[in-house]
């Protein structure tokens, strides 16, 4: 297991697994988890094949040919840009969603905190430059044609609920080996386990597990680049 600080925060799921076919059948997670799986569905899709690239583990391999697109991208000199600035927004895609999942009890993309940029010469001509900003230091000033390469602070703190990020927290829910999350309910596991055949839950077993931000990374990459997800990658 991954080591961790103590302070670290965790996530905790039930994992019931099928001791008969040595599968995952479903886990039950609160709010907190399920967060985190939507989260996937925000992050830009170079964003994706960069996580998959930094992996270390050999078997995390980029979405196919994207990886041979990304690195193309990397490699291709800025003169060949419209703008600098556009090879910069290309390898560091930013998703409208990114202050909202900043609240997630566990991240799983690293990417940087944003940095804001505005144009230092409309700013000391007394322009409105709030409406002008960039991400990028390279950014060309719409106003006066300037680099934009000034540090500017923007609150762009998102509020949530009592609750969490993207779901509520009044229940919990259950997902399945293959990401089918559901609210949970008992006639919606006996649903689960008759479409699975499981006629006898004394096969299963309950797994309880404590997982990090790395775990819970770790198995959502595993996700994003296999169909199944397998206990070993849970318990990494």
């Amino acid at each position: 297991m991954a080591d961790t600080t103590t302070n670290e925060a965790k996530i905790s799921i039930k994992v019931f697994v099928d001791k008969v076919k040595k599968r995952v059948v479903y886990a039950e997670a609160d709010h907190s988890f399920v967060d985190i799986l939507f989260s996937l569905m925000t992050l830009p899709l170079g964003t994706i094949v960069k996580m998959l690239g930094k992996h270390a583990d050999t078997k995390f391999e980029a979405l196919g040919s994207l990886n041979n697109l990304y690195q193309s991208l990397k490699d291709i000199p800025e003169s060949y840009f419209a703008t600098e600035e556009c090879k910069f927004m290309l390898l560091n895609p930013r998703s409208l969603s990114y202050d909202h999942c900043k609240n997630l009890k566990l991240k799983i993309d690293r990417t940087k905190p944003v940095k804001y940029f505005i144009c230092e010469s409309c700013r000391s001509k007394g322009y409105r430059t709030s409406c002008y900003y960039s991400i990028c230091n390279k950014a060309i000033c719409k106003i006066c044609g300037g680099l934009m390469n000034t540090p500017h602070s923007f609150d762009s703190s998102i509020c949530v609920g009592d609750g969490g990020v993207f779901v509520s927290d009044i229940g919990n829910f259950i997902v399945t080996d293959d990401f089918y999350v559901m609210p949970y309910s008992v006639a919606g596991i006996f649903r689960l386990l008759t479409d699975l055949g499981i006629n006898d839950t004394s096969h299963l077993e309950e797994i309880k597990l404590d997982m990090d931000s790395e775990q819970v990374r770790s198995a959502n990459l595993n996700k994003l680049n296999t169909s199944k997800l397998n206990i070993t990658c849970v318990c990494i």
